[in-house]
C-alpha cells in the first residue's frame, strides 16, 4: 500500500494552505488606502445645466438643447436626465425622441459604462431606421456629455438584445475620437 504522508504531499499541502491564506488576506484588504476618491459631477445637487440631444424636426440628425434643471438631494442625476430627455424638447427645430407618456429608461453607471435599461414600450415604438437611430444616438449622446460616462450599453427589460429592429445594440456606444 502507498504512503499518503510523503514529503512531497506535505509540501504540496503547505503550499495550498499558504495560497488559500494569501487569497483570504487579500480579500480582507480594504481596497487600498492610496486611492483618491474624487467627487463626481453626478453627486452634485442643486442647479445644473445639462445638454440633451433630440432629433431634428427635419429627420436628419440631432440637435442639442441646453437646459437648466434642479437636482434634489438624493436624486440620481442620470435618471433625472433621462426624464428630461423623455419629456421632449423645448426649442424650435427639435422633435421628441419618444411619444408623450413613454416611460423613461433606467440608467445604471458601472465602471464608466452607462447601462440603459429600456422599458418594453421601446420595443413596440415601431420606428423605422431613422427614428430608431435618432432614439439610440440621442440617448447615448446625452449620457456621453458626462465625463464619468465612457460608453453606453443598451438593454431591453434588463436583457441584452441584438436590436430594436434596425440598429445593432450589441456593442457599446462610445464618444467619437476627435
Amino acid at each position: 500500500m502507498r504512503r499518503f504522508l510523503t514529503l512531497t504531499n506535505l509540501l504540496g499541502l503547505l503550499v495550498l494552505l499558504l495560497g488559500g491564506w494569501a487569497l483570504w488576506a487579500q480579500q480582507q484588504d480594504d481596497g487600498g488606502s492610496n486611492l483618491l476618491n474624487l467627487p463626481s459631477e453626478l453627486d452634485n445637487q442643486g442647479t445644473r445645466i445639462i445638454r440633451l440631444h433630440f432629433a431634428k424636426d427635419t429627420g436628419d440628425g440631432l440637435v442639442v438643447e441646453e437646459r437648466t434643471i434642479q437636482v434634489a438631494e438624493g436624486e440620481y442625476t442620470l435618471g433625472r436626465v433621462m426624464q428630461e430627455l423623455v419629456r421632449g424638447p423645448q426649442i424650435p427645430g427639435a422633435a421628441p425622441l419618444v411619444p408623450a407618456g413613454t416611460p423613461a429608461p433606467t440608467v445604471f453607471l458601472r465602471d464608466g459604462t452607462a447601462l440603459v435599461d429600456l422599458p418594453a414600450a421601446y420595443a413596440r415604438l415601431g420606428y423605422g431606421t431613422a427614428g430608431e437611430t435618432a432614439l439610440i444616438y440621442g440617448i447615448a449622446s446625452t449620457l456621453l456629455e458626462f465625463r464619468e460616462v465612457e460608453q453606453v450599453k443598451f438593454l431591453l427589460e434588463g436583457r441584452e438584445v441584438e436590436s430594436l429592429g434596425h440598429l445593432s445594440l450589441l456593442d457599446p456606444f462610445k464618444r467619437a475620437v476627435r
